[in-house]
């Protein structure tokens, strides 16, 4: 697909493949590229397909290493047995089982503090295993693990899913953040498996309608463009109202309602 810069300079971007005008295609990572009005460079902010070899940055609290997806053949048969009986699942159902599985693919978050050890430097080449799949069952998987898997599940049944990066402001603190773009049955949402929603004492999807125009705003992967989307939810694991605003430090800023499972709204 081809981008223009704020500079107007051109850019195709296919995959991780990208071309700038006037240069050769070369491989780039997929990571923040953009945070709080700072824009970065060396990384892609948004990855439209199923993650097979890509290379994801990993923020270490340190640096940054590279991952690759590795071997996730247990979470697609997961989300397959999970979706049994349910082939005209609303989006709200849909994400709350995919929630579900990469909670249970990973374990849940009893052991983040360990999430590095799973993971090797980049210098040290002979022993570099840098996989997110190293993470199954850990309790270790923070959002770039999350979200990638999402993505690989979403995209496995079909569903336009965007693998997103970019800077976040929650509750006043500002942080790297990954997260998902849908589009379903016509609609746009995003959809975050790292923030979950506490709906009527049920753990639930965090995920918010957004329109076209923010859906495929956020999509672009370059820094040049993206825009401010806040939205507001309860968080089970630490018992507060949380607000969160997604592609932080942006000129254009919206807000938007977290959705509620239609059943929910009719009680």
């Amino acid at each position: 697909m081809e981008y223009t810069r704020s500079n107007g300079t051109k850019v195709i971007v296919e995959g991780d493949m990208v071309e700038y005008e006037g240069m050769k295609p070369r491989k780039q990572a997929i990571g923040v590229n953009y945070a709080h009005g700072t824009s970065f460079g060396g990384y892609l902010s948004s990855f439209k397909d199923s993650f097979t070899e890509e290379l994801i940055g990993i923020q270490t609290g340190i640096d940054i290493v590279k991952a690759q997806i590795g071997n996730i053949r247990e979470a697609y048969e997961l989300l397959k047995s999970k979706l049994e009986g349910k082939e005209n699942a609303s989006v709200f159902e849909l994400s709350a089982i995919v929630l579900e599985t990469v909670n249970e693919y990973f374990g849940g978050f009893k052991n983040l503090e360990h999430r590095m050890d799973y993971y090797y430097p980049e210098d040290f080449e002979e022993s570099k295993d840098n996989k997110i799949s190293n993470l199954k069952g850990k309790g270790s998987a923070m959002c770039v693990e999350r979200a990638a898997l999402a993505q690989n599940l979403l995209k496995s049944l079909g569903i336009n899913s965007v693998f997103k990066a970019s800077g976040i402001v929650k509750d006043g603190h500002r942080e790297g953040h990954c997260y998902n773009l849908i589009e379903y049955e016509g609609k746009y949402y995003i959809f975050d498996t790292s923030l979950p929603n506490l709906i009527d004492g049920v753990i639930s999807p965090l995920i918010a309608e957004i329109d076209k125009e923010t859906f495929e705003t956020l999509s672009n992967p370059l820094s040049d463009m993206g825009i401010s989307v806040s939205t507001s939810h309860y968080n089970p694991y630490r018992s507060i109202d949380m607000s969160i605003t997604y592609d932080s430090g942006r000129k254009k800023q919206i807000e938007v309602e977290p959705l509620r499972d239609q059943r929910q709204k009719e009680l």
